[in-house]
């Protein structure tokens, strides 16, 4: 005789396995419509001819083609991957010695570590809007303390491209620089101090324990601080925009800025799209190699 379910229980059955997603609906929503809609338009961009006035016309992978036949995107390439290598680079290497620094627990440190946080304070474009005021040639504060105190000739920031990178990294580095203390700081206040106490009770030095313990324990955190980093260099817009526009002679161009020119400036939103996806494959794969690095050094070497 075969059993047929009750109504209850077949109600039970679909309150318990379907009614826990619906709960998730209202916060994927946002989300779908924000993120996944959009990424879903763009993919379709970058396999046709958009543009004002005229009808979309598929090309396939024509605009793939043309951006990398393009010297200027080619530039914009290497110039974003210098970028952003120095810029995370420079980051780490502040947030880990700051970090280092604040955990030796001197007097009033978390006076100095609310310091340290105030460039993360602030919105990007008013600060880089500050500076570029701070470095104009003839009214300027740096180039009056250059100029005027130092008695060294002025200094054009802007319009060499040697002095344009060393600005934009420098500046993007202090910006960004808190983050990575930030996450460097909070797993280097778990170490035991124990750890210390015995390395030095064996003879070793502060450098060697600095190596030994501090290195191996924090770096997930650096990787971390590094995966989020490049990501935020990687698509930097606003320092480089605001400060040079690309100039001079695209030598500080960035994949952003080109893909900007080509969307508002050309109305090449075909283009623009497949500059947008290349920028997300490459963040997409330098993000996975750092997540399987991380993932072997703290589970396969275990």
């Amino acid at each position: 005789m075969e059993v047929v379910p009750s109504k209850s229980y077949s109600t039970s059955r679909f309150l318990r396995n379907v009614f826990p997603a619906l709960l998730v609906v209202p916060a994927l929503l946002p989300l779908i419509i924000v993120i996944v809609i959009p990424a879903i338009r763009t993919i379709y961009m970058s396999f046709n001819r958009v543009t004002f006035g005229l009808p979309d016309m598929f090309v396939g992978w024509d605009n793939y083609g043309e951006i990398i036949s393009d010297k200027v995107f080619r530039i914009a390439f290497w110039n974003t991957i210098l970028f952003s290598f120095s810029v995370v680079a420079g980051e780490i290497a502040m947030g880990l010695s700051a970090a280092t620094l604040m955990n030796t627990r001197f007097r009033f440190t978390k006076l100095y570590i609310a310091m340290i946080m105030i460039p993360y304070a602030v919105t990007d474009v008013v600060a880089i809007i500050i500076w570029k005021y701070m470095l104009e040639p003839d009214v300027g504060v740096i180039n009056y303390i250059v100029n005027g105190l130092l008695k060294l000739p002025q200094i054009q920031w802007a319009s060499h491209p040697v002095q344009a990178w060393i600005v934009i990294i420098t500046l993007r580095v202090w910006m960004n620089f808190p983050f990575s203390f930030l996450i460097i700081y909070s797993s280097m206040i778990g170490i035991p101090r124990e750890l210390y106490e015995s390395v030095h009770i064996d003879g070793a030095s502060n450098w060697k324990g600095f190596y030994h313990i501090t290195i191996p324990l924090t770096s997930p955190a650096i990787m971390v601080a590094t995966i989020f980093g490049f990501v935020f260099a990687f698509r930097n817009f606003a320092t480089v925009w605001i400060l040079t526009r690309g100039g001079p002679m695209h030598r500080t161009e960035l994949l952003s800025t080109y893909l900007y020119k080509q969307a508002f400036s050309f109305w090449e939103f075909g283009h623009a799209s497949a500059v947008a996806i290349v920028m997300t494959l490459i963040t997409f794969f330098i993000a996975i190699y750092y997540l399987r690095s991380m993932y072997k050094e703290m589970f396969v070497k275990k």
